[in-house]
Order: structure tokens, then C-alpha cells, then sequence
């Protein structure tokens, strides 16, 4: 009997433990189940309404973002294997004080592309540029299909509890591709940078491409990148890849084809948000960090145009020609050189006669010396009738004459 009792007491002690520790738990656990019951409310109160739209090209849409709802709109295009078409994404916000930006986000086949509007573009000293007018070209994929049928989606989305009216624009551009020695103009501005495509005809294998305008600023730069996505179209980022240029009114970069896979490649401008890299004046200066500052009206006029380089043969024969006036300076001072020589070396013979032997003397005075005299008649009565066949002949007989006299009055002096 005493130890029956034992065990019951034993066995008890051991069950209150359990109890003690259950009893906690449930009540975390209806804890727990309350503050989800309370999030999951809040959650389906603000839940998210997505809206899709098949949109055209050329349309402006009108329409209004919160942060409960989402707006994506679905484009369709053709594009070919032997054309290059442009699309370009032009976006405006309506109000002038916004709680938050509105984020744009343009899903492409092989490329993102994403924005915010107003656009902060950032200057020297770390001053913030808005910008709630933003136009950007996308980035083309390739295709390898004759004629292919692409989709791409622009997603609208801000977190601002209050509607935010903005403008959206997709177009084409119908001159994307640059064409060899024609001029296309254009504008940009820093929120709107432009580029182009250039295809190397056949033949071509140096261009070079010049872009300029008739003012000075706002300072702006141009830049070669291959066809590739993402393409650096921005102030803060035009200089990550490629060769690019800072000018005023003219800038001119020379490329090869040899430095492009793709046998092409785009042109970018892009306006900067300030002048300082061209050499111009800095008109603003933050009070603060985190203030904003109003840039104004940036916008430039401006043309390009890619013409062929000259060749390596042009090179040549530019080279060959300049050697060829050296050589001549050369040549001619040669000439003169010998005629000169050869003046000196006569007038030496006239000036000094060589000494004649008795033999050529007896000769020219004939057997007496009264001959000398009939001699030197003769040779001058031989030049002055040679006069009357005119100024040739004068100076065929006197070259002849002239030595023949002068020996035989040497001889003559000799003799006496």
C-alpha cells in the first residue's frame, strides 16, 4: 500500500512540468495568430491593382499612377534582319511638386531599361539637376530572322500615395541610320540624349564623324560605343565605354572599321548639365546638399555627318608627290651645278691657250710670213660674210673664228 502511493505521488510530480510549459506556448501561438489575422487586413486593404494595356505607337496616353495601382503598357513591333528602326520613349510629368518620382521600367527582349521622372542629373560639387521631361531611344537587339515580331512592355509605378498625372509618347525614328555624306540635324538636351546607328559600306574602312552646331554652349559631347545594351547615354555615364569627345561648335572622332566586330557602330550626343568641362562659367552654387536646382533651358541644336577618311593610297601618293618636289629642288640645283662647271672650264680655255708646237704655227702662216695676214683676212672676211646669213649663223662661224685668230696673233707675236 505504501508503495502504491509512492508511485502515484512519483507519476504526478512528474505531469505538472508538462502542464506548465503548454500553457505559454498556446497563448504565443494565439498571439501570433492574431497579429497575422491583423497584417493580412492590412495587407488586402492595400493591395495593388496592375493594369495592362496594348498601347500603338504615335499615341500620347494621359493617365494617372499611385502606389496601389500599376500601369504596364505592351508594344509590338516588326523588325528586320536588313533595317534598323529606332523606337524612342518620350515621358512628361504634369506637376510641379511631387511626393515621389515615378518610376519607368522598359522590358525588352534582350535589354531593361529603366528611368525615374523627374530625372536627377548631378554636376559639379555634387549639385542635383531635375529634369520632369525625359525622352531616351532604346537599345535594339539583334535579330537574326528576316522579319521578326518583338513585344516590349513599359512599366509605370511610383510609391506616392497621391495620384501623379504624366504623359506618355512611344515613336519611331525613321532616320536611325545614319547614311554616308549626308547631314542629319537633330536636338538634345541632358534628360534627352540622342544616338544613332552607322553601318561601314562596303569599301570603307576609316570614316570620320563630325557633329556640330552654331553655339558655343551648352557644352556637349559625342561618343563612338559598339552595338551593344545598354548603351551609355547619360552625363554620368557617356564616358564608361567607347571614345567620346567634349566639344563647343565642332568635334570630329575618326573610326575604323577594324575596331568593330559588328562592321557598325552608334554615335552618341549628349548635352552636359553644365559648362565647366568646355571651359564655360558656373552660374550656380548649392546653399545646401539636398537642394534642387533649376538648369533651365539646355537644349542645342546640332548636326552629324560620317564621311570616308582618305585611304592608304591617297596617303601614298600625298607622300610621293612631297618627295617628289624635294627631289626636283634636288635635280635642278644639279643642272645648274654642271652648266656652270662647264661655263667655268670654257672660259679658262679662252682666257688661257694651251702653247702651240712650230708645226701648227708653219701651218697656219703658210711658207712666208705674209701668210698671217692673208690668214686672218680670210677668217674675218669668213665671219663677216657669214653675218649676212643671219644671227645663227654669226654665232656658228664666230665660235670658230674667234679661236683661229686669236692662235695665229699669239704665233704672230711669238714669231716677231
Amino acid at each position: 500500500m505504501v508503495l502504491r502511493n509512492y508511485w502515484k505521488s512519483r507519476h504526478k510530480s512528474r505531469r505538472f512540468p508538462t502542464l506548465c510549459w503548454i500553457r505559454p506556448g498556446l497563448a504565443a501561438l494565439f498571439w501570433f495568430c492574431v497579429t497575422q489575422l491583423a497584417c493580412g487586413a492590412g495587407t488586402v486593404g492595400e493591395a495593388k491593382f496592375v493594369v495592362q494595356k496594348n498601347a500603338e505607337f504615335d499615341v500620347t496616353y494621359n493617365d494617372t499612377v499611385t502606389s496601389v495601382n500599376q500601369t504596364i503598357y505592351a508594344f509590338n513591333h516588326t523588325i528586320s534582319r536588313n533595317k534598323t528602326e529606332g523606337v524612342r520613349v518620350t515621358v512628361d510629368v504634369l506637376q510641379q511638386q511631387l511626393e515621389s518620382p515615378i518610376l519607368f521600367v522598359i522590358r525588352q527582349k534582350q535589354a531593361v531599361m529603366s528611368f525615374q521622372v523627374p530625372l536627377i542629373l548631378r554636376g559639379l560639387y555634387q549639385r542635383k539637376y531635375p529634369y520632369k521631361h525625359v525622352g531616351r531611344t532604346l537599345c535594339q537587339p539583334p535579330t537574326r530572322a528576316a522579319s521578326e515580331t518583338q513585344f516590349f512592355f513599359v512599366d509605370v509605378s511610383t510609391l506616392s500615395s497621391q495620384g501623379t498625372n504624366y504623359q506618355l509618347r512611344v515613336s519611331r525614328v525613321e532616320s536611325f541610320t545614319l547614311q554616308t555624306d549626308k547631314k542629319f540635324s537633330f536636338t538634345a538636351s541632358p534628360s534627352q540624349p540622342q544616338f544613332f546607328k552607322y553601318v561601314f559600306p562596303d569599301g570603307v574602312d576609316t570614316v570620320i564623324v563630325k557633329v556640330n552646331s552654331d553655339v558655343n554652349f551648352p557644352c556637349s559631347v559625342m561618343s563612338v560605343q559598339d552595338i551593344q545594351c545598354p548603351v551609355y547615354d547619360l552625363d554620368n555615364n557617356v564616358a564608361f565605354i567607347g571614345m567620346y569627345q567634349t566639344m563647343t561648335k565642332k568635334g570630329a572622332i575618326t573610326v575604323q572599321r577594324k575596331d568593330f566586330p559588328s562592321n557598325s557602330f552608334y554615335v552618341v550626343v549628349v548635352v552636359k548639365t553644365e559648362d565647366e568641362a568646355c571651359g564655360g562659367p558656373l552660374r550656380f552654387y548649392p546653399l545646401r546638399g539636398d537642394m534642387l536646382i533649376d538648369a533651365g533651358n539646355r537644349t542645342k541644336d546640332l548636326n552629324v555627318v560620317v564621311s570616308p577618311a582618305i585611304n592608304s593610297e591617297k596617303y601614298v601618293i600625298g607622300m610621293l608627290f612631297c618627295l617628289g618636289i624635294f627631289l626636283s629642288f634636288y635635280v635642278l640645283t644639279l643642272l645648274v651645278a654642271c652648266v656652270e662647271n662647264k661655263r667655268m672650264k670654257r672660259r679658262e680655255v679662252f682666257e688661257n691657250p694651251p702653247d702651240i708646237s712650230p708645226a701648227e704655227t708653219a701651218s697656219l702662216l703658210g711658207k712666208n710670213g705674209d701668210g698671217i695676214m692673208t690668214q686672218s683676212l680670210f677668217l674675218c672676211t669668213r665671219c663677216s660674210f657669214s653675218h649676212l646669213f643671219g644671227l645663227s649663223a654669226v654665232a656658228l662661224h664666230a665660235s670658230a673664228c674667234i679661236p683661229k685668230l686669236t692662235r695665229a696673233l699669239w704665233s704672230y707675236s711669238i714669231l716677231c
